[in-house]
């Protein structure tokens, strides 16, 4: 990967600008903590090119090249979430784990305008830059949930771009079936929310099957960090509510290789959704994972790198 400074593409944010820290001493004790993890996991930290992010590339590279891997986390959340799936792919890719503008320690963009109602765009744009910036060719882009509605988006209208995709629970097609979320949803309540540590420890049991073992100081400092931002989230989750509560049409122009990953007990976003999703994506192959929830890659990581890696080999074989 090149990293001539004097031949990196213009910014669409000063990278100066593009860093939010944490505004709590258990924030940051959890970012240092994340950081360490990650290492151990074969990443490193970086903020530089204007992009927080999670990054590594094997340490031997053996075989034949395979297009680098982008991991792109849902709603509320940052690269943090993406980790565990990373670390299973990393022994093969270059894998980059980006925190989203206005997402974790990634500040909003000036697209994002003054009340922080973006809309989709934004978010494409800011795909675009990151690519631009880290000189990605062709990657394989893996979406969760918000992030599977962005990378579906980004397919959709940059065809060329994305040499695969992978959905994990995307939202982006309203499903036949209202979760109780979407349900809350169409009555202009936001079940999302995060407010206090109640809220959290409601949400992330809602995300899982079996929710994995979180510290309670952990909880503790997810919901401190995430509460001052309530109302912008909540700003950002509404803007998007046309994408999130539309139909199939915008997918059918994807041409990439795609695979849609389903938990088949996902809570947030039912799983009524990944037909419309099959049939709007020309040759897209459904993967349902049992006893998994809305954040699958995080109860099921095996499980979707090796959809990840199937998709891989159907790419470099040319199948």
């Amino acid at each position: 990967m090149t990293s001539d400074p004097h031949n990196a593409p213009a910014p669409l944010v000063d990278p100066r600008d593009a860093l939010r820290h944490p505004v709590s001493m258990g924030g940051r004790i959890m970012r240092r903590f994340m950081t360490t993890m990650a290492r151990a996991g074969g990443f490193r930290r970086r903020i530089d090119r204007g992009w927080p992010r999670f990054e590594g590339s094997p340490r031997r590279p053996s075989g034949p090249p395979v297009p680098p891997v982008v991991l792109v986390h849902g709603f509320g959340v940052d690269g943090g979430t993406m980790l565990q799936l990373g670390r299973l792919l990393v022994g093969r890719h270059h894998v980059v784990i980006p925190d989203l503008p206005g997402f974790g320690d990634h500040a909003p963009r000036p697209s994002f305008g003054p009340d922080h109602s973006p809309g989709i765009e934004p978010f494409l744009d800011s795909i675009d830059d990151l690519l631009d910036r880290l000189r990605l060719e062709n990657p394989i882009l893996v979406g969760c949930s918000m992030g599977g509605a962005i990378v579906a988006n980004y397919a959709a209208t940059r065809v060329d771009r994305p040499s695969g995709i992978v959905l994990i629970g995307p939202a982006g097609i309203e499903p036949p079936i209202d979760s109780e979320v979407f349900a809350a949803a169409k009555r202009d309540e936001h079940m999302l929310r995060v407010d206090d540590r109640e809220s959290f420890d409601r949400i992330y049991e809602m995300n899982f099957v079996r929710p994995p073992y979180l510290p309670v100081w952990m909880r503790k400092a997810i919901a401190r960090e995430a509460a001052p931002r309530a109302a912008e989230y909540e700003s950002v989750l509404r803007s998007l509510e046309p994408v999130m509560l539309g139909g199939p049409d915008p997918y059918r122009t994807i041409r990439c290789p795609t695979e849609i990953v389903w938990g088949a007990d996902d809570r947030i976003i039912d799983i009524s959704a990944a037909p419309l999703w099959n049939e709007a994506i020309e040759g897209s192959r459904i993967t349902i994972i049992p006893e998994a929830g809305h954040s699958t890659m995080i109860e099921k990581p095996d499980e979707v790198a090796e959809v990840v890696e199937s998709l891989v080999d159907r790419i470099t074989e040319g199948g």
